[in-house]
């Protein structure tokens, strides 16, 4: 009689495990619904459907998750996943098991979005921004040299307990060999998805992806690998919808903060002759920023690219290459006495802070995230004559954007944190400084 107890425990040990054979991302996570991508490895690859269940925090009883995408062989087994009717500003755990139930694959938790309008002030908040990451892997990687290092930054990024975190260079950077063909471009996700800080990480925060050159590979790709790196993007990415054409353009909002986030991808034109202009988000995806910024009713608007927006040094890694797109938002702003705006980027090897004065306004901010894992500059010839005196940061790092104060004297704060954790610059702007208008 006394070996029973003995017994289960060892079965409740057993199934208890997690067996690695599956890696989640966490998406788009709102206040009723949140959902994640997952891909499945090892001898789970033959299983029909995972069984994806979650609960709320301290309940016992497990739910089914909402399947939205199977994985399949032609999607190398990569699947989407919702989880809904939630309750706003709550706590949830996931699984990820055997399609029998008896094993856990995966698991991950996450909280939802608070709903505090009309009931409390808007609460304080942090979330995170992301520069460019790198997946060492050595028969694709330049010889001498590891461009990929310090991933235990993630755990230092996830101590933090973001509300979310913004890939503003998605969360790999695609190779030269992986560019000849759809298959190498999954296999670059899928092998930067199991790097273990990084996995971690992602199956416990939510995640926004953006569609940025990192995310296509070399700079002269054709249309063809643009076409398998667009929906390797969508593939591995659970954003919220775009409700533009052609375009992986898309807002999302916390708090009283409303994010834009755009593609300057898709419908990028460099070609500067005769009549052809350059361009990096083609009339509609302008159009529709303008729409919805002049309509968000947000303390603080949040513009996200993946090249960086204000810095004024003539390049193609620059928006000033698509000169008048960025004349056109900046006019845009002052016209329609845009409050609260501000830019995040990504797209250069070092971070920095570019501050524009505008007459007749507030100076507008961009704050660009430098590499989080990839390689790092050592310095740059660059001149940008707008930068915020030692903003620029040549190490591995991540942006800490704090949100906080009262109601009616909200803060917004910049620290840059490295690998071990230690902050670096950081400087702050008031919600008061970011609505004057002469």
């Amino acid at each position: 009689m006394r070996i029973y107890p003995v017994i289960i425990t060892l079965l409740i040990i057993s199934f208890s495990k997690v067996s690695d054979a599956a890696v989640a991302t966490l998406g788009a996570c709102d206040m009723r619904e949140a959902k994640i991508v997952y891909q499945l490895s090892g001898p789970e690859i033959g299983a029909a459907q995972p069984k994806i269940t979650f609960k709320k925090e301290g309940d016992t009883a497990e739910v089914p998750a909402i399947i939205l995408n199977l994985p399949t062989p032609q999607n190398f087994h990569t699947g989407k996943a919702a989880f809904p009717n939630l309750l706003p500003d709550s706590k949830y755990e996931y699984f990820i098991k055997s399609e029998d139930g008896s094993k856990i694959l995966s698991k991950g938790a996450f909280k939802t979005k608070p709903d505090y309008e009309g009931r409390t002030p808007p609460p304080e908040f942090t979330f995170l921004l992301f520069g460019s990451a790198y997946d060492n892997q050595q028969p694709f990687d330049p010889p001498f040299r590891t461009n990929g290092g310090e991933y235990e930054i993630f755990d230092a990024a996830k101590s933090l307990n973001p509300a979310f975190a913004i890939w503003a260079d998605g969360a790999t950077m695609l190779k030269r060999a992986d560019c000849d063909s759809r298959s190498g471009i999954f296999a670059r996700y899928i092998n930067a998805r199991n790097l273990d800080k990084q996995k971690d990480f992602l199956a416990n925060v939510p995640n926004y992806g953006v569609f940025s050159k990192s995310s296509t590979g070399v700079k002269n790709i054709s249309a063809k690998s643009k076409t398998n790196a667009a929906e390797a993007f969508d593939t591995f990415w659970a954003n919220p919808e775009s409700t533009v054409e052609n375009c992986k353009a898309y807002s999302f909002e916390y708090a009283d903060a409303e994010f834009f986030v755009l593609d300057d991808v898709s419908n990028r034109d460099t070609l500067d002759f005769s009549e052809s202009v350059p361009q990096f988000l083609g009339e509609r995806q302008l159009h529709w920023l303008f729409s919805a910024l002049a309509n968000s009713s947000a303390k603080f608007k949040v513009v996200v690219m993946g090249s960086p927006a204000l810095n004024p040094a003539k390049s193609e890694e620059n928006f000033t290459k698509a000169e008048r797109e960025r004349n056109a938002i900046i006019e845009f702003s002052l016209s329609k006495k845009i409050s609260g705006l501000l830019f995040l980027s990504a797209g250069k090897p070092y971070g920095e802070i570019t501050r524009l004065v505008r007459a007749g306004a507030y100076p507008i901010f961009d704050v660009t995230a430098g590499p989080v894992t990839a390689r790092p500059a050592e310095e740059t010839s660059e001149l940008n004559y707008f930068r915020l005196p030692n903003s620029g940061t040549f190490k591995r790092s991540f942006v800490k954007i704090d949100v906080i104060g009262p109601e009616n004297s909200r803060e917004i704060k910049f620290t840059f944190i490295d690998s071990k954790g230690t902050a670096g610059f950081s400087t702050s702007i008031k919600e008061s400084d970011m609505n004057t208008f002469e």
